[in-house]
C-alpha cells in the first residue's frame, strides 16, 4: 500500500484513561492505523467520534470485530468491510478516490459508487475488469467511451469528469484503467417502470424530451449511442433524466470492432444497426429512442425477446413497429403516431433528427388526461379553449379533437360568444368564420379586450370562404386559418404550434412596438413644402422597412426597385386568363408592387448569427428560420392599427409575408397550402424574390448569371412555382436581366 503523506496516531490520544490505551491490541492498532493512513477511513470523521464510541472500536480483539465497529459507526460501508476481511485494503483506493460500493457491471468494467477523497466530491467510477487485461482493441474502447463523453456538456447526458490508469503494489506488471463520472442518484428508466409501472404519459413526454436533447448534442458532435435502452437512461428523484454508457458510440473517424460483430442490445436496436452497425447514423439512435419510449409507456418490451436470437433478428429486419395504443388505448393520437414514427423499419420514415423529436414532445409534457375540470394534475389552470361554430357536429368534433389536452368551451354563435368572454378568459378562441351573431370584427375586439400577461390566440376556420378571404382576416387580429374539411392531425399540430407561438409573442410584439414608435417619429416629421408631392404612412413605412433590411444584410441594395419592375414585367407577360387576370389591374399590381418589399419582415426577429451563418444551416436552426413567415404576418397585423386607411395594403402585405414560403407541390411551409389555395400575391412574390435573391451574392454562396438563375428556376425546381406564371417569366426573362442590370446592387 503506497505511504500515506502524513500518519495518524490518534488512537493513542483518545480522551479515556492510560489504561484503556495499554489495552490496545497491536493488530488492532496497526489496522486503525492502515485504515486511516490510506483515508479508507476518513480522518476527520474518526476525530470527530465521541470517546466513548472510539472506545468500542478500539478494544475489540479482532479485526472482523473492529471492522464490523467501524461500519457500525459508519465509518465503513458493508462492501468496504468485505474488501478489509478479505485483505483487497488497497484496492479501495483508486487515484484520489475511495470506492464505496458497487453499482452495477457491464461488458467492459465494473461501476462504483466513490468519493473524492479531498473534495468529498461523489462519483461513479468506472474501472477495467481482467476480462480486458491484455486486450489492447477494448481498452481503446473504454478510453473512446471516457473522451466521447467527456467532449459532451450537456446536462441530461452524464458528465465524465476524469481518467486514469492505477498501478499495483503487489505487481508493477498490473494495473486497472478506469474513468470518473457524475453520481446521478435515482434509478434507470428500466428499473423505475419494473417496480412503479407505466409511466404518466406527460411524465414520459418530458422525460423522452430531455433524452431527444440529450441525443441531439451526441449528434451534433458526430457520435451515435447505438445502445439506448431503459437501464441506458437514469431518472433522477425530481424527474431528470440522464442518458449514460456510451461504450457503444460509433465516433466519426474511428472503427474499433470487427465486421459481423453485432452491437446493442436485440429488443432496442434499429434494424439497419443489426445488419452492419458501422453503417448508421443518428436515425439509429431514434429507432432505439421510439423502443424505450413504448417500454416507459406501457412497461412492456416492444420486441419480446423468443430465445431465438435469428428468429428475433429476423422479425425485427421486417416487422412493422407494434401499436402502442393497444396497451395504452388513452394515448392521444397524435403522440402514438410519433412512436411508431420513431421505430419505423425505414430509417427514411422516421423523424429527421432528435431535435425535431424534442420539439414534436414539447405539447404531450402538459398533457393531462380529460377530467371535467380547469385544473391540471398537478394543480395548474388547464388552457381554456373557446370553440364557436354554429353546426353541432363540427363544434362536438373539435372539442373531442381537443379536449384531452385542454379544457374546452363551446358555443354556437356569437353573441353567446361574447357573453362567455365577459365571464371568463380563454387562451385561445376557435371560431367558424364568418361569425354569426355578431361581426369578426366585434368579435376579435372583444378578444383583444381580455387581460393577461399573454395574448389570446385566434384560429378562424371555414368551409365557406376561400383561401384568400380567410387570409384577409389577419388584417382584423387573427392568428391563423383552416378550412374544412381538416385532418385531425392538422387541427391539433395548429393549435399546439399557435399555444407555442403564445410563448413568444411578447417577443415579436416588442419588435413591432419598437417599430410602431420608429414610425411614429418618422411621421412627426415636419410636412413638405406644398410645392412637393406628399408621401402617404404606407408608402413611407414599405421604404424605411425596405431600408432597414438591406443594412440588416436581409436583402439586396436596390431589391425594392427591382421587384416592383420585376412583377410589373410579369404581369404584362402572364395569360390574362382566371385568378391571373387581376394582374391586368393596375390597382391591384402597384399595390403589389409596393407590398413586395416587405417580404422578408420576419427576418428582423430571427438571430442575425442565424441568418447570416456561412454554410448550411444545421436541423434546429433551420426550424428556427422557417418561423419567420408567421412572425413577419404578426408584426404587420400588429401595425395594422396603425394605418386605418390602409387596410388593403396591409391585408395584401400580410398574405404574401405568410405564404411567400409555400410551393405549388403543397410542401412548403407554414401552412402546405398548394396550388391554387395559395394566395396570388405569394406565388408572384415567392418567383420573383427568388430570382432576385440568386442573382445576388449571399454570405452563404456566392452571385449566379442571369442564364443559371433561369435555368434553376425552370428547369431544377420542380414543384416549386406556379406553372402558370413559370411561363410568363420564361417570355419576361430578357427584361428581368435588364432590370437587374439597370439598377444593381
Amino acid at each position: 500500500m503506497p505511504e500515506a503523506p502524513f500518519r495518524h496516531d490518534r488512537m493513542m490520544t483518545m480522551d479515556y484513561d492510560v489504561s484503556s490505551a495499554i489495552r490496545l491490541q497491536t493488530g488492532t492498532a496497526r489496522l486503525i492505523s492502515s485504515l486511516l493512513d490510506a483515508s479508507v477511513v476518513l480522518p476527520e470523521e474518526w476525530d470527530e467520534m465521541p470517546a466513548l464510541a472510539k472506545a468500542t472500536v478500539v478494544e475489540e480483539t479482532s479485526m472482523h470485530q473492529v471492522v464490523a465497529r467501524l461500519v457500525e459507526h459508519r465509518l465503513l460501508t458493508p462492501f468496504q468491510a468485505d474488501m478489509v476481511r478479505d485483505g483487497r485494503t488497497e484496492e479501495l483506493i483508486v487515484g484520489p478516490y475511495r470506492l464505496l460500493e458497487p453499482l452495477g457491471q457491464g461488458g467492459m468494467g465494473i461501476v462504483y459508487l466513490a468519493e473524492h477523497i479531498h473534495l468529498r466530491r461523489r462519483v461513479a467510477l468506472k474501472m477495467t475488469t481482467q476480462l480486458i487485461d491484455g486486450h489492447p482493441r477494448l481498452i481503446h474502447r473504454f478510453y473512446a467511451e471516457a473522451r466521447a463523453v467527456a467532449r459532451l456538456q450537456h446536462p441530461n447526458i452524464v458528465a465524465c469528469l476524469d481518467a486514469g490508469r492505477q498501478m499495483s503494489t503487489k505487481n508493477a506488471r498490473q494495473f486497472a484503467d478506469y474513468y470518473v463520472m457524475e453520481y446521478v442518484p435515482g434509478q434507470d428508466l428500466d428499473s423505475l417502470v419494473r417496480t412503479s409501472g407505466a409511466l404518466p404519459i406527460g411524465r414520459v413526454a418530458d422525460l423522452f424530451r430531455q433524452i431527444a436533447d440529450a441525443l441531439a448534442e451526441a449528434h451534433k458532435h458526430g457520435l451515435v449511442h447505438r445502445d439506448l435502452k431503459p437501464s441506458n437512461v437514469v431518472v433522477t428523484p425530481d424527474w431528470q433524466a440522464k442518458l449514460l454508457d456510451f461504450g457503444l458510440a460509433l465516433h466519426p473517424r474511428h472503427q474499433m470492432t470487427e465486421p459481423g460483430t453485432l452491437l446493442g442490445t436485440v429488443g432496442y436496436m434499429a434494424p439497419e444497426q443489426a445488419r452492419d452497425p458501422h453503417a448508421v447514423d443518428g436515425r439509429a439512435d431514434l429507432f432505439s429512442l421510439g423502443a424505450t419510449f413504448f417500454w416507459a409507456l406501457t412497461g412492456r418490451e416492444p420486441y419480446p425477446e423468443s430465445g431465438n436470437p435469428i428468429t428475433d433478428l429476423t422479425r425485427r429486419l421486417s416487422s412493422d413497429p407494434p401499436d402502442v395504443r393497444v396497451w395504452r388505448p388513452e394515448l392521444p393520437a397524435d403522440l402514438a403516431e410519433l412512436v411508431t414514427q420513431l421505430m419505423a423499419v425505414d430509417p427514411d420514415r422516421r423523424y429527421p433528427s432528435a431535435a425535431a423529436v424534442s420539439v414534436a414532445l414539447q405539447p404531450f409534457v402538459r398533457w393531462s388526461a380529460a377530467t371535467g375540470t380547469d385544473t391540471n394534475s398537478d394543480g395548474g389552470r388547464r388552457t381554456r379553449v373557446l370553440v364557436i361554430d354554429p353546426d353541432q357536429t363540427a363544434r362536438t368534433l373539435i372539442a373531442t379533437l381537443l379536449d384531452s389536452e385542454f379544457n374546452v368551451h363551446q358555443t354556437a354563435n356569437g353573441k353567446d360568444a361574447l357573453a362567455a368572454l365577459e365571464k371568463k378568459n380563454y387562451d385561445l378562441v376557435v371560431f367558424e368564420a364568418p361569425v354569426i351573431g355578431c361581426s369578426t370584427q366585434e368579435l376579435i375586439s372583444a378578444i383583444r379586450q381580455q387581460g393577461g400577461e399573454q395574448p389570446v390566440m385566434v384560429l378562424a376556420i371555414s368551409g365557406t370562404m376561400p383561401v384568400s378571404a380567410l387570409s384577409g382576416l389577419a388584417a382584423v387580429g387573427i392568428d391563423d386559418f383552416m378550412t374544412k374539411p381538416f385532418a385531425p392531425i392538422e387541427l391539433r399540430s395548429r393549435v399546439r404550434a399557435l399555444m407555442g407561438r403564445r410563448e413568444t409573442l411578447n417577443t415579436k410584439r416588442y419588435v413591432t412596438e419598437t417599430m410602431r414608435v420608429g414610425f411614429d417619429a418618422l411621421l412627426r416629421t415636419p410636412a413638405p413644402a406644398p410645392t412637393v408631392a406628399s408621401v402617404n404612412a404606407w408608402d413611407l413605412m414599405t421604404v424605411t422597412i425596405s431600408r432597414l433590411l438591406v443594412d440588416a444584410g436581409y436583402l439586396a441594395p436596390g431589391y425594392r426597385s427591382r421587384v416592383a419592375r420585376y412583377i410589373r414585367a410579369l404581369s404584362q407577360t402572364v395569360e390574362s386568363i382566371g385568378e391571373y387576370s387581376r394582374l391586368k389591374d393596375a390597382s391591384f399590381v402597384n399595390l403589389l408592387a409596393s407590398a413586395a418589399a416587405l417580404y422578408d419582415i420576419g427576418m428582423l426577429v430571427i438571430p442575425s448569427g442565424i441568418t447570416l451563418k456561412p454554410g448550411r444551416l444545421d436541423e434546429d436552426e433551420r426550424h428556427v428560420v422557417q418561423t419567420h413567415p408567421t412572425a413577419g404576418a404578426e408584426i404587420l397585423n400588429g401595425l395594422s392599427e396603425k394605418f386605418p386607411s390602409e387596410t388593403a395594403p396591409v391585408a395584401l402585405a400580410a398574405e404574401l409575408v405568410r405564404s411567400h414560403h409555400e410551393r405549388w407541390d403543397g410542401t412548403g411551409y407554414p401552412d402546405r397550402l398548394g396550388g391554387s389555395d395559395i394566395p396570388l400575391s405569394a406565388r408572384i412574390l415567392s418567383l420573383v424574390s427568388a430570382y432576385d435573391s440568386l442573382r445576388s451574392r449571399r454570405p452563404y454562396r456566392p452571385a449566379m448569371t442571369h442564364v443559371r438563375t433561369t435555368r434553376v428556376l425552370t428547369a431544377e425546381s420542380e414543384g416549386r412555382f406556379d406553372p402558370t406564371l413559370l411561363a410568363a417569366f420564361n417570355t419576361a426573362s430578357a427584361r428581368f436581366e435588364q432590370i437587374y442590370n439597370d439598377y444593381p446592387i
